[in-house]
């Protein structure tokens, strides 16, 4: 069962995250401070001028979704993950409550798959799409390291896969091929931090050579110094969400939010709850960043909260341990 408790606390964890950062997201953390009378430590209801307005408190977001339809792809798919594979899970999301949350390159993507062609009239098209390179890949990626039952290889290669349909660029493979390699490295018994940020370094090292090269920061080299900027304020969480939101940015880039869910994996020691604390209150995109350091602590320590299974599985209609069961029967 160990393979199954790490699966299944990846994905409390992620989930966890995203519902409590659905809440705080844009803000930064002096205003969350402000609205929430503190730092947000629990599941919140989410006020009205979030992207995640109207929604219930415990509700994930279009992060923690996606990585569950793309669950479930793998799953129905056998454990292949193909072309077919990242198809149908953008497809079958498209269809969920969730969507109205997508972000634009995920909404032309999905257009084109179902055949809604793109209006080219009148658009400027610029030498080099930078805006491109944003986190949208890495948030929902931890599935195919969970597939990969620990072959980090495999989980970064699948990574690209997955990905190159919505986003094609080095900027966003390389955050989602660490993210990946990471999750799959944290399914190992007894792995250390250090462990699972060299397996992350190693995804984003390939992930960078791949896609359209874009003009953006090097997501390799800004995880190291997260990294480094984490250890130096381990312990502390408020120094180190302030150090890391200041220096290398929490918000929509992919070169910002993912090497700061590894800064404070680092930071938190791969504690889950910490972890995900830090995240939620981190602010900008907080939500993403909770999902993804989230995914890494909770497989690395097996995260499990009764009350929070509860509360994700009832107010999302999920059903997160047979999700989990279904990914640890997969060959890997």
């Amino acid at each position: 069962m160990g393979m199954y408790n790490k699966i299944l606390g990846g994905l409390l964890a992620a989930a966890v995250g995203d519902a409590m950062g659905a809440a705080t997201e844009t803000r930064n953390t002096q205003q969350i401070k402000e609205k929430f009378n503190g730092l947000v430590t629990d599941f919140v209801d989410i006020p009205n001028d979030v992207f995640a307005r109207g929604c219930p408190k415990g509700c994930v977001t279009d992060d923690f979704s996606l990585a569950y339809y793309t669950a479930l792809a793998i799953i129905n798919n056998k454990g292949v993950i193909n072309d077919l594979t990242a198809k149908t899970a953008l497809v079958s999301w498209s269809k969920s409550p969730y969507y109205f949350m997508a972000g634009p390159t995920t909404v032309a993507a999905v257009n084109k798959m179902i055949g809604i062609p793109e209006n080219f009239n009148n658009v400027f098209h610029p030498a080099v799409d930078n805006s491109k390179g944003s986190n949208g890949s890495a948030m929902k990626i931890a599935p195919v390291g969970w597939a990969s039952k620990g072959n980090i290889n495999k989980a970064i290669k699948d990574a690209v896969i997955i990905c190159k349909p919505t986003h094609n660029n080095n900027s966003s493979l390389a955050a989602a091929c660490a993210v990946a390699a990471a999750v799959s490295c944290a399914l190992k018994d007894d792995v250390t931090v250090k462990e699972v940020v060299q397996a992350g370094l190693q995804g984003a090292q390939f992930g960078q050579t791949q896609g359209v090269q874009l003009a953006t920061p090097s997501v390799y080299k800004r995880i190291k110094l997260a990294v480094a900027i984490g250890e130096r304020c381990k312990g502390d969480m408020e120094k180190a969400m302030r150090e890391l939101t200041d220096i290398i940015g929490s918000g929509l880039a992919a070169a910002e939010a993912v090497p700061t869910a590894f800064g404070l994996l680092a930071a938190m020691n791969g504690e889950p709850y910490k972890c995900i604390v830090a995240g939620v209150n981190i602010g900008n995109d907080t939500d993403t960043v909770a999902t993804m350091v989230g995914a890494i602590a909770g497989t690395m320590n097996s995260y499990f909260d009764q009350r929070y299974l509860r509360i994700i599985d009832e107010v999302n209609h999920f059903d997160l341990p047979t999700v989990a069961s279904g990914l640890e029967k997969l060959n890997g």
